[in-house]
């Protein structure tokens, strides 16, 4: 007689998870340049990719890496031809024990585009701006009862800048408390002090004038609350509210000191076939130092507003459609530096 055995095979399951998906589309944009006064629009093409890595935790150890790359191809601006961005992470994460979980990541950015720069550069609007930045980050978390957690995060960054801008490092301390709740909400308040060295860049005088032989520097403190909420059990409905406070001061004579308020709210919907998302931004600009002009003794402010909405549909296993909508309009009491501008663009994500 044959006696039947059990046998004990190991369950083999793929230790690497990958995701990898292709952008292309067109698009149009009201106002290229950013500009105040007579905006140049222009049709485009959009290209672009994303990729994610995710290696399954082994002996406490877990590996994450995220990229995305975008081009913008302008079919009819003399501003700018197009605008490329990147943006890539490497984040290793291990569990220590006890609660305790130690973590690593690295950050590389790179941007050519039109960006408003007179918020931290003034004497400059709107600039095509082409820059790479790498940023390392050493964090520690300790989860404590009631799901409560603590984290301290050491990034230390590095920026370079093609002219006008100059290059600079950022580095200081970020402290996150939170608390988890119900189906994967959170709630967290932080605080984080940094300081930026500029290479050459110096000071000025109150009312604007260069200082020689000085070299800017600025310490930056900003304080956040981020509250994520997950409505139903089943991932469809989520929001994020978002308020933070910064102020930056110079090392010199203020006047490239200012303060910011800004608040943001994000709603997703997500099912196995619909992504929707809409998300709001204002914030406030306040500089103690700088005027209007040297007749208008008036003090320099601005406010920006920014909305965002993106739908994303899926026709078959390994192909979306998306359609994105995008506005940002900001208020001065400088005219030059007011502007208003709109871009829309769709077309197709290719997953593989």
């Amino acid at each position: 007689m044959i006696q039947a055995q059990e046998f004990d095979f190991p369950i083999l399951l793929p230790k690497w998870i990958n995701d990898f998906s292709l952008r292309t589309g067109a698009g149009y944009r009201d106002n290229v340049g950013l500009s105040a006064r007579s905006p140049q629009d222009s049709a485009f093409v959009a290209s672009g990719l994303e990729v994610i890595l995710l290696r399954l935790p082994e002996n406490g150890t877990q590996f994450n890496f995220f990229a995305s790359a975008e081009d913008l191809h302008f079919l009819s601006s003399s501003v700018v031809d197009r605008e490329q961005t990147a943006f890539a992470q490497a984040l290793m994460k291990t569990d220590c024990g006890s609660g305790w979980q130690v973590s690593l990541a690295a950050e590389y950015v790179y941007q050519h585009q039109v960006v408003d720069v007179s918020i931290t550069e003034p004497g400059l609007t709107t600039v095509l701006v082409e820059g790479h930045g790498s940023v390392v980050r050493e964090g520690l978390r300790r989860d404590f009862a009631n799901h409560y957690w603590a984290s301290l995060e050491l990034p230390a960054k590095r920026q370079f800048f093609r002219e006008p801008l100059d290059d600079y490092w950022e580095y200081g301390p970020r402290l996150t408390l939170g608390k988890s709740y119900g189906h994967k909400s959170e709630l967290s308040v932080s605080y984080e002090i940094s300081e930026r060295d500029y290479d050459h860049e110096g000071l000025r005088t109150a009312v604007g004038d260069p200082l020689p032989d000085t070299r800017r520097k600025s310490i930056q403190q900003e304080a956040r609350l981020a509250w994520k909420h997950h409505w139903d059990a089943n991932d469809r409905w989520r929001t994020t509210t978002r308020l933070s406070a910064r102020q930056s001061e110079d090392n010199g004579s203020g006047y490239f000191d200012y303060t910011r308020l800004q608040a943001g709210e994000q709603l997703l919907f997500h099912t196995k076939n619909w992504d929707l998302s809409a998300e709001a931004r204002i914030a406030r600009y306040d500089y103690p130092v700088q005027t209007v002009s040297a007749t208008d003794l008036a003090k320099r402010w601005s406010t920006e507003l920014a909305f965002n909405f993106r739908c994303e549909r899926r026709v078959a296993r390994f192909l979306k459609i998306f359609a994105e909508y995008e506005r940002e309009r900001v208020f001065s009491n400088l005219g030059f530096e007011q502007y208003v501008v709109a871009t829309v663009k769709g077309g197709l994500n290719w997953m593989f």
